[in-house]
């Protein structure tokens, strides 16, 4: 099976994969970028963030698959507490 890799970014925040993931296909790999999209998503707005996240899935050769891009916010009605820099600097 294939390994990919998922650069991840959160705002000005940027994560290069090293490591890569081994799974089934393309498909997979996309999927597989979502994912990580969703956990960042949880993340951003849970801190009232308003930021760009995306995943650019990559070949073992360094090709370019795809890129997954999203802009989540929240808008919260009641002030809450916030835990301040719970997003480390590189978005893993």
């Amino acid at each position: 099976m294939p390994r990919y890799f998922i650069d991840a970014s959160m705002g000005a925040r940027h994560h290069r994969d090293d490591e890569g993931v081994i799974v089934l296909d393309d498909l997979s790999a996309h999927e597989f970028a979502v994912a990580t999209l969703h956990d960042l998503a949880r993340i951003a707005t849970a801190e009232g963030r308003e930021e760009p996240l995306s995943a650019v899935v990559r070949t073992e050769t360094d090709e370019r698959l795809c890129t997954v891009s999203m802009i989540m916010t929240t808008q919260w009605c009641r002030k809450i507490g916030l835990v301040e820099d719970r997003v480390p600097d590189e978005v893993s």
